[in-house]
Formats: C-alpha cells, sequence, structure tokens
C-alpha cells in the first residue's frame, strides 16, 4: 500500500486561492505576569488583484481572537471578514471533513485493490459506498483511504484567514496586534551573601506555552498587575520544560510606564514553543544589609506560656547609595553563603512582591537556630470594663555570634483607654508601631540571655 501524500495536496489547496505572507520581519512580544502577552508582528506579502484569501500562519494557539487588530499598507486593500482556523490537519480530521465526498481506497484483503466510492462514516470504523456496485465495506484500516483534496477551512497551523479585496497586484505590507494567554514572565533572583555584604542576580523567566514561537522578536517584560474584564480561559497545553540560558550580554532597560515598570531586553532572542528562557536583567554587588532575628506575639492566655521562636531576616535598601536603586519586580530571591573553607551553600529562600526604589526588601532565611526563649503570662486581672496583663520575655542566646532580636507585640484591642508599661532598657529598646503595637528590640550577646516584663492596662 503507498502512503498517503498529504503535503502536495495541502500545497495545491492553498495557493489556488490564497496568499501565505512570508516570515515575520519584525516581531515584538510583550509579556505580562499574568499569563499573557501582547504581539506585534509585520510582514508583506505579493498579493494578486480582486478579491482573495489572506493566510496569516503562526498565529498563536492561545490567541484572544477579540483583541485581534490587523492593518493593511502599500496596496489598497478592503477587508470584508476575519477568520481563527485551529482545525489542523490529521487523519481524523481529514476522515471526519471528507465525509459524504467521494474518496479513493484500498480494498481489505492480503491484495488490496485501488476503489472508489463515498465516504459515510469515519467512526468507531470507517465506511465508504463502492462505486459502480454500491456495496457498503467497512475497512480494516483509516489509511487504506486516500484522499482527493484537503478539505476546506484545514490548515497545518492555527492561522488568521482574511477575505480581502485588493485594488491592484504588488506588495502588501500587514501589521497584525494580538493578545494571547499561554506566556507569562517571573523574576528569579539569586543572592550570594557575604559577612556584610551581598551581590544580587536578577534573572527574568520567560514560559512560553502559547502553541507557537517567537523567532527573533523584540521582548519586552511589565512588572505590575493589569486588570482585566474577567477571567480568560488559558487554551495552551502544558509540557515538560526545557530551560534555555541567555549569557548576560548589556544590561536590560527598565523605565517607568503608565503607572507599571517594563524591561525591554536590549537583543531579540528566540522563545520556542513550550520552553522557559532565563535572561539576566541586573547584577548589583557590594549591596549592604542588616540582619536580625523577629517574631510577632500575639499570645495573652492566662497562666500560659508561649515558646519563642525567631525567623531569620536579612534587610537591605533598594537605593543607589547601596548600590542597587531599581525597580525589582516580584519574584523568588534564592540565597547563598560560603562557609569558613570557601564553599557555597543554599541557606534559603524568600518572596519578595513588586518593589519600588528607595523601599526596603526583607528576606526570610530561615529559623535562628541557637536562640530560644519563651513568653510567660505572669499576671492576668480581668473584671467588667477592665484588663491588666503582664508578660515576661525571656530570651537565650545559645551561639557563637550576637543577636539582634525584635519582637512585634499586638495588645488585644479590648477599649479605648490604654496604658503600657516595660521593664525593657540598656541592651533593650522599645518604640510605639501603632496604639495597639509596640516593637521591642535586644541585642543579646553569644552565650547570654535577658529578661523583661512588658504590662498593658486598658479600661473600656
Amino acid at each position: 500500500m503507498k502512503p498517503i501524500a498529504l503535503f502536495p495536496l495541502l500545497v495545491s489547496a492553498l495557493l489556488a486561492d490564497t496568499v501565505v505572507p512570508q516570515t515575520a520581519s519584525d516581531l515584538a512580544i510583550t509579556i505580562y505576569n499574568d499569563n499573557r502577552a501582547f504581539v506585534h508582528d509585520t510582514r508583506e506579502a505579493n498579493v494578486t488583484t480582486g478579491t482573495q484569501r489572506l493566510i496569516y500562519e503562526g498565529v498563536a494557539g492561545s490567541v484572544i481572537t477579540a483583541s485581534v487588530v490587523p492593518s493593511f499598507s502599500g496596496v489598497s486593500t478592503q477587508l470584508y471578514s476575519q477568520n481563527y482556523i485551529y482545525d489542523l490537519i490529521s487523519l481524523d480530521s481529514m476522515l471526519k471533513k471528507s465525509i459524504g465526498h467521494p474518496v479513493d481506497f484500498y480494498t481489505n484483503g492480503r491484495t488490496p485493490t485501488l476503489s472508489h466510492g463515498i465516504l459515510l462514516a469515519a467512526a468507531p470504523v470507517v465506511t465508504v459506498r463502492q462505486k459502480g456496485t454500491g456495496k457498503i465495506l467497512s475497512l480494516d484500516k483509516p489509511t487504506q483511504v486516500i484522499f482527493h483534496a484537503v478539505p476546506k477551512n484545514m490548515i497545518t497551523r492555527p492561522s488568521l484567514v482574511w477575505n480581502i479585496r485588493t485594488a491592484k497586484a504588488g506588495k502588501l505590507g500587514i501589521d497584525l496586534k494580538y493578545l494571547t494567554t499561554g506566556i507569562s514572565w517571573k523574576s528569579d533572583y539569586v543572592l550570594n551573601l557575604d559577612k556584610k555584604s551581598l551581590d544580587l542576580v536578577g534573572w527574568i523567566t520567560v514560559n512560553n506555552r502559547s502553541g507557537v514561537a517567537y523567532p527573533h522578536a523584540q521582548i519586552t517584560c511589565l512588572a505590575g498587575e493589569i486588570h482585566t474584564a474577567r477571567p480568560i480561559r488559558d487554551r495552551s497545553i502544558h509540557y515538560k520544560q526545557n530551560v534555555a540560558m541567555a549569557m548576560p550580554a548589556p544590561e536590560v532597560k527598565e523605565e517607568s510606564f503608565s503607572g507599571y515598570h517594563i524591561y525591554k531586553i536590549p537583543f531579540r532572542e528566540t522563545i520556542a514553543n513550550n520552553q522557559q528562557k532565563q535572561i539576566r536583567f541586573t547584577d548589583k554587588t557590594d549591596v549592604h544589609f542588616t540582619r536580625y532575628g523577629t517574631l510577632t506575639s500575639r499570645y495573652f492566655q492566662k497562666n500560659g506560656k508561649e515558646k519563642l521562636r525567631f525567623a531569620n531576616v536579612v534587610e537591605l535598601a533598594n537605593t543607589q547609595d547601596n548600590h542597587l536603586g531599581i525597580p525589582l519586580p516580584a519574584g523568588i530571591v534564592r540565597m547563598y553563603q560560603k562557609d569558613s573553607t570557601g564553599e557555597s551553600h543554599f541557606i534559603g529562600e524568600s518572596r519578595i512582591a513588586n518593589t519600588p526604589e528607595g523601599e526596603k526588601v526583607k528576606l526570610t532565611v530561615g529559623t535562628l537556630f541557637d536562640v530560644a526563649g519563651e513568653k510567660t503570662i505572669t499576671r492576668y486581672t480581668a473584671r467588667k470594663g477592665y484588663r491588666n496583663i503582664e508578660s515576661t520575655y525571656t530570651l537565650r542566646n545559645q551561639g557563637d555570634t550576637a543577636q539582634t532580636l525584635k519582637i512585634e507585640e499586638h495588645i488585644p484591642t479590648y477599649g479605648e483607654n490604654v496604658r503600657l508599661k516595660t521593664s525593657c532598657s540598656g541592651i533593650c529598646s522599645v518604640r510605639k508601631l501603632t496604639a495597639f503595637v509596640r516593637e521591642f528590640t535586644v541585642q543579646l550577646k553569644a552565650k547570654a540571655s535577658y529578661t523583661f516584663t512588658s504590662e498593658f492596662e486598658v479600661y473600656y
């Protein structure tokens, strides 16, 4: 049995009444955080005079059709209608589209012969009415069918099809803009800590599941939360990721734009379908930071005791004076530090929100191993219209290095008249954050401990 040759049939079917544009001459894509992108593509095609179909191949399989905006230049053109065709050619789809139409087929048996008929059904078995005899035959295999032509409205790749009328033959410029789902970007950071400073490398990670590649594209990433009218279904298919690492090249250009921040890649890149690509967008060194332990306490149970565990926090100022000072898009920061032998270790990761220049960045590394403590409710007086509660904090630093410890205490909002007391002094300081929140900071030396009390009295 001879193999079915679809490609020559497809080419002749398309070229008979369509114009297929050339490969994209200029492609730009703006990628958002919310699984969508704005594609701006320009191409050229040679058109004939009169009415014709113009097929624009290589459109994203997850295009938002209502967002498509085409425009034409060069040759005077009228656009009558637009279709998005994603019914791609396959043996199954060819059979279904050919039901009721003439086909050639090979008969069953060890010595099949070529015959002619009308295709009656495609599933679960392929059934044909044999020409001349009128017999209805069930074929053993669907590959026994030979097609006369490609069924109408079928194509090899998702495409936009425009019905147009041109005043004359010539070169037609096509400018296409559309939104698509299935592609997004995020920030990933690598932070290397030293004793007093750190190095920060930022990567733009693009994930393309839109169903099409973007060759040699000018890429812009927009950081911020854009407002959309309603959720849009993502029709993209998810596959195993392949990671492509781009060389650092020139630094990405950042600018403020319409309430957001955009990051322009200063070189063109190709983003293949079902690919994850990383592009380095910033590399900062000698950024100074502070390190401390912190916890939040809301515990005020009668005669109770709370174990204290402190999060290990790294805080840095996002300023130019601190060798940083750039808008940092939201992402995950993965932190590393070298030990006494110079070997580097992963020590934790933390997620940051979109952070403007001038703001502080707080990263939670993990939990301080060598710091322990308790909060004990040492006095609890409660009667109608009155509360008086005293807490005793005991902190211990069992490690070999000094620690700065911060406790954010949230007082229950029983009433309006509040009086606060504390024995915090010396290595301990206190500051009022709000009417019902205060922060204690203790500078605790290695192998040392400290105890202080916190009291509030409220009338209501």
